[in-house]
């Protein structure tokens, strides 16, 4: 349909009737017209109109009472007509006319859209109802709203756009040209490109209670400001939202050995969103951690472990393996972070693996360690019968060994000579060649063959005496050993009294000399004292600083984790007033597509008109209320999204002050650990100066109570040398009687 618009008005021979209202199109098609017009001003009552229509040179006119609307048909496809509408009185006169010109070609139907794309799409259309072998072409236009439209034109029934944005929308319009340059009013659509959704979701990494998770950007986004907007949850649970404009995040605080689904998808700025894409994965289980084996006994070990990390609300067990090389796996199952291992073979080495289990079956990963139980001494060593030159000694065989190829190890020794060494399978064994009167130490141990031994165990025995006494010709050497010894110690004690006061002047010497030395470590003993009591002041003062530092960090982690909290409730409002947004918009387009429909349907009758004019306004009027319902969401959208980045520095103002007093916390704590050494090293010096201290004195109290006991033994040595030289001469006298008479 086209209308030039060029209506105006002709001038009659008598100017005295008004004229009616402008000419109004209600309906084009091929080859007829409705037309409506309005009631002159100041008229009343039942009219009559003139309405005449011409094209090229050839009129017709007819007459029209007391209704202001004509329906002409039989016209030419394709032609441009001028019609004209005068109001005529029952005596003839007539008004002035008013005239219109309008072509009878119609716009393209069925227009719909093809192979929508990220950055492309196809428009199809059908022609005009009777125009189909009618020449004719296409004129396109496109453009997005607020920008200068793109126009061609085309004898096809379709189009294809390319090389568009991504997730924007398009106003297309569509109409029809035929070949004498006549043009229908063209047909319109929105079209909105497909906003691509994020490639290759994958899952990078997945620990305990954390996971990686990327993805590509999508194509046609370089230029374009955009976010994504990230969706976990596990079965059951509220799924957490969060956001970010790089390609990857981290997802912290999940549950150990949970299946989580997590779906992507890109936010522009305006708010539209891609499809969603969807991945899933699931945290790792934790395994025991700290495997210890506490107690090891012959036949028995206590293994122990740490409860793993997450599971406190979990319900799991343990699954305990355990075996020697050569044997079976023995396999068992506890609820608690330790158990005893019994009926284990002694002197033997067991490789203990422990894991995870869920109710479900689901295993974590093993850990393990290795024991080797103790191998048994033997039992009850005793010595059973003493001579001067050997000595029987004999135990009990181990508990435990009756089918366990063994041996054992004898080693035996006096002090000052090496030790001897043998081995023999029999629970006894005697030892010879000893030395008679003498101490001699026994150990005894088990052996296995693959040489693993067991502790010692040991004993003492003394050889017996040589009775030399009952020999005669023993005691006559003996006497004459003694008168020669006699003889001799007359001349030696002098010696040996001078000898021993020269080791008693020496000793003197020493002593102060000691003394000397004693005084020098406990001065620096006392310098190392006062050393010590200033670091020790340092790290208190330090401690009392890193409390205080520790105590402002939990408060800031606290104001943090509130903060925190209240931006997540914003985001959440955030969030439902968009959704809110959404769905006035979309209350908001349904109005304004009704209007459209409405709008078209305005092209039937007069009474019509009104009707559809009166539901036209009252859908305006809702459509303005929920555009004003729409800005306010808006604006309280804004002020919570003010809210929530005003939040969000403070919180990141915060965690800024948080790394600060972590970092100075830490610089305290090296200084701390450094004090600590320092006084540590100070301390083992002190320790070391007190030890040689003690040690100087012991020396210095050996010293004087030798020195003093040379001196009594130099006097003793005075008065017995004189006395004793009479008395050895009559004893020489005496055996020697004694030996001659014998």
């Amino acid at each position: 349909m086209s209308c030039d618009g060029d209506q105006h008005t002709m001038q009659s021979s008598d100017d005295v009737l008004p004229p009616p209202g402008d000419i109004q199109v209600l309906l084009l098609t091929l080859d007829s017209v409705s037309l409506s017009w309005s009631s002159p001003q100041g008229l009343t009552g039942p009219q009559t109109f003139r309405v005449t229509w011409g094209c090229d040179g050839e009129t017709s006119s007819t007459r029209v009472k007391d209704v202001y609307h004509l329906k002409i048909s039989s016209l030419r496809p394709g032609e441009k007509y001028q019609f004209n509408v005068a109001t005529e009185g029952e005596d003839g006169r007539q008004s002035r006319w008013v005239s219109a010109s309008i072509s009878t070609v119609v716009t393209p139907r069925d227009l719909k859209v093809d192979h929508l794309e990220e950055t492309s799409f196809t428009l199809h259309w059908s022609k005009a109802e009777g125009m189909e072998k009618v020449p004719q072409r296409f004129f396109i236009s496109n453009c997005i709203p607020g920008t200068d439209p793109l126009t061609a034109v085309t004898d096809d029934c379709h189009k294809n756009f390319s090389n568009l944005h991504p997730g924007t929308e398009y106003t297309v319009s569509v109409a029809t040209v035929l070949s004498n340059g006549e043009q229908s009013e063209p047909v319109s659509s929105t079209i909105c490109t497909i906003l691509p959704a994020p490639d290759q979701l994958t899952v990078d990494s997945v620990d305990t209670t954390s996971a990686a998770v990327s993805w590509s950007q999508p194509p046609g986004l370089d230029h374009t400001q955009h976010h994504y907007k990230i969706s976990y949850c596990c079965p059951g649970i509220k799924p957490h939202i969060t956001t970010t404009s790089s390609p990857s995040i981290t997802l912290c605080d999940l549950k150990p050995a949970t299946e989580y689904s997590v779906t992507v998808c890109t936010v522009l700025e305006n708010g539209k969103q891609s499809q969603l894409v969807l991945t899933t994965f699931t945290t790792v289980l934790p395994a025991p951690d700290q495997l210890t084996v506490d107690l090891v006994d012959t036949t028995s070990a206590v293994v122990s472990w740490s409860q793993p990390p997450g599971l406190g609300q979990t319900q799991h067990q343990y699954l305990i393996s355990y075996h020697c090389p050569g044997t079976e796996p023995h396999i068992t199952t506890t609820s608690s972070p330790s158990i005893t291992l019994s009926g284990l073979q002694c002197g033997t080495q067991y490789s203990v693996t422990v894991c995870t289990v869920l109710e479900n079956g689901k295993q974590s990963q093993l850990v393990s360690t290795t024991f080797t139980t103790i191998l048994p001494a033997p039992d009850q060593l005793t010595v059973d019968s003493v001579d001067t030159t050997s000595a029987d000694v004999c135990w009990n065989q181990p508990p435990g060994l009756d089918q366990t190829q063994h041996h054992y190890q004898i080693s035996y020794h006096c002090p000052g000579t090496e030790v001897h060494i043998t081995t023999t399978s029999s629970p006894s064994i005697t030892l010879s060649d000893l030395q008679c009167g003498t101490q001699y130490s026994v150990t005894v141990c088990t052996v296995l063959e693959n040489g693993k031994q067991s502790r010692l165990v040991s004993t003492t025995l003394t050889t017996k005496h040589l009775q030399w006494w009952k020999r005669p010709s023993t005691v006559a050497a003996v006497f004459v050993l003694l008168a020669v010894i006699m003889g001799l110690w007359d001349s030696y004690a002098t010696s040996e009294r001078d000898h021993l006061q020269n080791s008693l002047n020496t000793r003197t010497t020493e002593r102060d000399q000691l003394q000397t030395s004693y005084n020098t470590p406990t001065k620096e003993r006392d310098q190392l004292q006062t050393s010590y009591n200033t670091p020790t002041k340092e790290r208190d003062r330090l401690q009392i600083s890193y409390n205080t530092l520790t105590k402002e960090r939990d408060q800031l982690q606290n104001s943090l984790n509130t903060w925190t909290t209240e931006r997540d409730q914003l985001q959440n409002s955030l969030n439902t007033r968009t959704t809110e947004r959404d769905q006035l918009q979309t209350s908001y387009n349904t109005p304004t597509k009704e209007r459209d429909q409405l709008q078209n349907s305005y092209n039937t009758p007069t009474k019509e008109r009104d009707q559809l004019q009166i539901s036209y306004n009252t859908l305006t009027k809702e459509r303005d209320q929920l555009q004003n319902s729409l800005n306010t969401w808006t604006t309280e959208r804004d002020q919570l999204q003010n809210s929530l980045n005003t939040r969000t520095t403070e919180r990141d103002q915060l965690q800024t002050s948080y790394n600060t007093l972590t970092k100075e916390r830490d610089q305290l704590q090296t200084s701390y650990n450094t004090l600590t050494k320092e006084r540590d090293q100070l301390q083992s010096s002190l320790n070391t100066r007190t030890t040689e201290i003690d040690k100087l004195k012991k020396s210095l109290n050996t010293t004087t109570m030798e020195r003093d006991q040379l001196q009594k033994e130099i006097e003793r040595l005075n008065w017995e040398n004189k006395g004793k030289c009479v008395q050895r001469a009559h004893l020489f006298i005496c055996f020697l009687i004694h030996s001659f008479c014998s």
